[in-house]
């Protein structure tokens, strides 16, 4: 479960550490007040992409930092293929947005990127967004969510056709490219036999262009370099030169060596350097005499760079790349020499890949269907709890024209609001508010079945009054039993429903605006709840009514809570 959540310079959040209770936490306040800001900071630590413009007035960074605990093996599974280590059965993931637009991402104090935390939040929380009921009315969308409850068995098939599904692309893509034409076939023989005589002529060496160019800097130069060479050995050893003069100095100490033992050592120094002088004028001699013509070399040089250059423009950046466009056309000559033969193995080959995929889509087929069959029993008994009366729930499955990473079924969710009518398209029948409730009940169904702890569910009561609204806070206090559950709400209903109440608010302090999270104790959850139902004339009337809403909610609590199975939480 998500038990703590830290946030710092965000928007107009200071600091704020929120502790949430593992069952249901509700989140109120005045529209504008900053709801939606603090789950924007709980956004930035699962991952998701954040303008800097997040970053608080004057501060440098906005911080954000998600507390988990107990995990689940699922999370801890996916930490073990990211070198997480997890101490203390928790998982904290931290993220710092810099103003320069850099973020840092650390889990457990372990630096990783976004993507990391995404995989591992992936399997911690879920997110209903305020606009995410959109997702059913794309038709393209609704078997994602039959396959959400597909078992083992299924997933192992639709991995199974993803790579199938692979092989059979490429091949087809192969043989739909094939040449019938005699005439071009011989052409393209005649092609790749020049393009592979081409490289394997030139003989290219790894690193050999380096090397010219490096030499031509050299040959462009020589008359500077020879120039340089003459100077050097002339300054050493014309009259006056450096020759002459140590010369000079070891016959000046020679006459005194005798006369002082320190100088002696001195001597032998002088001695060395004069027989190292010799020998450095003697090799820049011999240097100068080698060097080459250097108008001919330069030509040769220039000649064979421009022709890895050819090469390279024709064939592949690199001689790496060049040698493998010509193991390529080798593959390629010799399947159009042989190449009947080749047709044949391509054509069997093809024909194994798509009878492979297409079983494996008909067994995964006929395994969505008896999901699906499950599922809209299921999904048709949550609509009822939810003020859906006598509501026909179905899933439509049609054939796919031809083989697809995702089997050969299309799926789509249809619905009948009215008694008599038959179900049509889910996009064309349900309103928004209807299409918030729809979601409620499938997201319901796959609390029963998923292992991810923790559910935030943003404004779920947009569209929706009375009886509903109601009937939405059970079905939330019925979830929360088994997840836990964070709920921004509007409504009294749901409000009263919860396990920890937290008021989000927004003042001014000095020249700044704040928004504040406050965990509110039984008295202080009645003032808000009398704030929700009364606005701000806060009478005894108003008083009594909040405090009736609070213990019908109790009441009705304690009884959904007591028909709840006695599986373990998915924390």
């Amino acid at each position: 479960m998500l038990s703590n959540v830290h946030v710092k310079n965000f928007a107009l959040i200071d600091e704020t550490d929120i502790g949430l209770d593992d069952n249901l936490n509700i989140l109120t306040g005045e529209t504008g007040a900053g709801k939606s800001i603090l789950l924007g900071a709980i956004n930035l630590a699962l991952g998701a992409r954040t303008s800097r413009d997040v970053i608080r007035t004057d501060s440098d960074y906005a911080l954000a930092e998600l507390t988990f605990t107990a995990p689940g093996e699922r999370a801890a599974a996916v930490a073990g293929e990211l070198g997480i280590d997890i101490e203390d059965d928790e998982i904290v993931i931290s993220r710092k947005l810099m103003s320069n637009g850099k973020s840092i991402v650390r889990i457990n104090g372990e630096t990783m990127n976004a993507a990391a935390a995404r995989q591992l939040t992936g399997e911690l929380i879920d997110i209903y967004g305020q606009n995410e009921h959109q997702s059913l009315a794309d038709q393209s969308r609704h078997l994602e969510f039959v396959d959400r409850m597909l078992g083992s068995e299924a997933v192992r098939l639709k991995n199974e056709i993803a790579v199938e599904y692979a092989e059979y692309a490429a091949l087809k893509k192969e043989y739909e490219g094939l040449e019938n034409d005699p005439a071009k076939r011989a052409r393209e023989i005649d092609r790749l036999n020049s393009e592979i005589e081409e490289i394997e002529r030139a003989e290219l060496r790894e690193g050999e262009e380096e090397k010219l160019r490096a030499e031509r800097k050299t040959l462009a130069n020589s008359g500077l370099i020879e120039e340089a060479l003459g100077n050097a050995s002339d300054y050493l050893y014309r009259n006056d030169g450096c020759s002459d003069m140590l010369s000079a100095a070891i016959k000046a100490l020679s006459r005194v060596s005798d006369l002082d033992g320190n100088l002696s050592g001195y001597l032998d120094e002088l001695s060395e350097l004069d027989s190292r002088i010799t020998d450095i004028h003697r090799e820049l001699k011999d240097y100068l005499d080698s060097m080459p013509d250097s108008t001919e070399r330069l030509e040769e040089v220039d000649a064979r760079l421009d022709l890895i250059s050819r090469l390279k423009l024709k064939f592949g950046n690199t001689v790496e790349e060049i040698y493998a466009f010509c193991e390529a056309n080798k593959e390629r000559l010799g399947r159009l020499s042989e190449y009947e033969s080749y047709v044949e193995d391509l054509k069997k080959r093809l024909d194994c890949a798509e009878h492979k995929c297409s079983r494996h889509s008909e067994e995964l087929s006929t395994l969505r269907k008896k999901t699906a069959e499950e599922l809209k029993k299921q999904i048709a008994e949550a609509l009822g709890e939810l003020n859906f009366k006598r509501v026909s729930f179905d899933i439509s499955f049609t054939r796919r024209e031809e083989l697809h990473p995702d089997g050969i079924d299309r799926a789509e969710f249809m619905i009948s609001l009215n008694p008599g009518e038959e179900p049509k398209s889910l996009a064309k029948v349900a309103s928004g508010g209807e299409m918030s409730r729809i979601m409620l009940a499938i997201k319901s169904v796959f609390a029963r079945h998923e292992t991810i702890g923790t559910l935030i569910f943003d404004e779920i009561d947009t569209g929706i009054s009375g009886i509903t609204a109601q009937k939405v806070a059970d079905k939330l206090c019925a979830i929360a039993g088994e997840h836990q559950v964070i709920c921004i709400t509007h409504l009294p209903q749901i409000a009263a429903m919860a396990d920890s109440h937290f008021r989000v608010s927004k003042s001014a302090e000095g020249d700044k605006t704040v928004v504040e999270v406050e965990n509110l104790d039984e008295k202080g959850s009645l003032d808000e709840l009398s704030r929700i139902v009364g606005g701000e004339e806060l009478s005894e009337g108003v008083y009594k009514a909040a405090s009736d809403i609070r213990n019908s909610a109790l009441a009705r609590k304690k009884d959904i809570r007591s028909n709840l199975t006695s599986s373990p939480k998915k924390r």
